[in-house]
């Protein structure tokens, strides 16, 4: 069995199940479900039925619940990548990569 890389782990959970980018105002639906606002209401125009795009659990009416939990941990991390970025982009720092992980060190080796 392959190990799990962390990372891509997170980036996945960070990311809209129909746009595949980072949420964008992001919302829950009653299943627990989340995708970006923008995305869901494309997603049931014109539809005649509301369903999940994930588990199709079906809905009477529109229940969007903003996640505002999910919408701070997306922008830390959004925040973080602009940082490691600038670091890689400064020389500040390298990557070093073993195996499935990669690891940040301040400095030049």
């Amino acid at each position: 069995m392959a190990a799990t890389n962390p990372a891509k782990t997170l980036q996945d959970e960070m990311s809209c199940p129909i746009c595949l980018e980072y949420f964008k105002d992001p919302v829950m639906l009653d299943c627990d479900h989340n995708f970006c606002r923008a995305c869901i209401t494309q997603y049931w125009e014109g539809s005649q039925t509301l369903s999940c795009p994930q588990c199709r659990q079906t809905y009477p009416e529109k229940n969007l619940r903003p996640n505002r939990q999910l919408r701070n941990i997306v922008e830390a991390a959004r925040g973080l990548r602009l940082t490691w970025t600038k670091g890689l982009q400064t020389g500040r720092f390298r990557p070093h990569t073993t195996g499935d992980a990669t690891n940040l060190t301040p400095g030049r080796c």
